[in-house]
């Protein structure tokens, strides 16, 4: 995904140089130095890069080279990162580096997470004007995976909080514990991917472990951030309603109100197995309403799989088609039905 320049907002200068930045989380083994923003933990030599290519041994320091190069900007829809509880029918600037910590060989956006795009330098005070200009309700760092982006979120994350905008993260979940803290300050909102219910998937496909994505999952939980959940259901990978089952028990186990996107697989990068099956993905809807509360399909366009009802009185709560949302049945964060609090985000305290 290629830079957007949005109408009527002014970038900055391309002939803007980002400052040094120096990687907070690390320690040093001899001569190498070993980031600790993620749990890959990649052990560096002089010149080397980490593994998410955000990161690299400059003159002995490990320095942030992703800093404020940004390769993706765009005004979205905030369903469609997806957030179906969050400020139902906003708008949001979605922002994203080159990078990723992980390596699925589904990857849709593998043009910028496995490789490098071009990129501008937007350093994070022009970042929140350009929400103020375009009269956002803040940032989606998103695209490619925006924890790599640690420095960057941070600075940008902490403007945007002062002025009253929130921060929101759609990510794979595969961060350490201390960093993830940092972040929690500034964030309101995340959607994790969790890609499967089992370590081989992770470490066959991704080169990631699962472990690390449910501890972010249950700390986010922990934090009282808004949180939803998204699972691509990929062909010959975990099409599998057992699989599925265990992956929506243990969401149950956290709480059955954590809403879930089931999404499409459509073949891209190095998977080319077949899309999922219409068949599938309804009957895999039908597994996951047994035991949560809310759950929507992504890449479908099944009637009223991503309408919102009361689980009390099942009222109509908010009605989406083709992004086009109308909330029907919320008064603030209660059903106008029933009266039910809900786990609706709609104005910030």
């Amino acid at each position: 995904m290629n830079t957007t320049e949005i109408p009527s907002i002014k970038f900055p200068s391309s002939q803007i140089s980002a400052p040094r930045i120096l990687v907070p989380y690390y320690h040093r083994e001899g001569s190498r130095i070993c980031c600790e923003i993620c749990p890959a933990k990649c052990l560096l030599d002089e010149g080397e890069i980490g593994v998410c290519g955000g990161r690299q041994v400059i003159d002995g320091d490990l320095i942030a080279v992703n800093y404020a190069q940004v390769c993706s900007l765009q005004l979205d829809s905030i369903e469609k990162k997806p957030l179906y509880h969050f400020f139902p029918g906003s708008e949001i600037l979605s922002v994203g580096p080159n990078g990723c910590n992980l390596s699925c060989d589904w990857c849709l956006n593998w043009k910028i997470t496995q490789n490098v795009a071009p990129t501008r330098t937007v350093m994070p005070v022009d970042l929140a004007d350009m929400v103020d200009a375009l009269d956002g309700i803040g940032v989606a760092y998103t695209y490619a995976e925006p924890l790599i982006w640690y420095e960057y979120v941070m600075d940008a994350g902490r403007i945007l909080q002062e002025r009253g905008l929130v921060n929101i993260f759609i990510s794979n979940g595969y961060i350490s514990p201390q960093p993830l803290r940092d972040i929690m300050t500034i964030a309101d909102a995340f959607n994790i991917d969790l890609k499967a219910d089992n370590d081989a998937c992770y470490s066959s496909h991704c080169g990631g472990r699962l472990e690390d994505v449910q501890r972010t999952i249950r700390m986010v939980l922990e934090a009282g951030k808004h949180l939803e959940i998204s699972h691509l259901m990929v062909s010959g990978v975990n099409d599998d309603f057992h699989k599925l089952e265990k992956l929506v028990d243990w969401l149950y186990t956290l709480d059955h109100k954590i809403p879930l996107h089931l999404k499409r697989y459509s073949p891209a990068y190095k998977h080319d197995a077949p899309t999922t099956s219409t068949d599938f993905l309804l009957k895999a809807f039908e597994i996951a309403k047994a035991k949560l509360e809310y759950v929507y399909l992504g890449n479908d366009t099944t009637p009223e799989s991503k309408d919102s009802f009361c689980p009390n009185c099942r009222n109509l709560l908010i009605k989406r088609r083709d992004f086009g949302v109308e909330v029907l049945g919320l008064e603030r964060d209660n059903c106008k039905g029933c009266g039910l609090g809900l786990p609706f985000v709609v104005d910030m305290e």
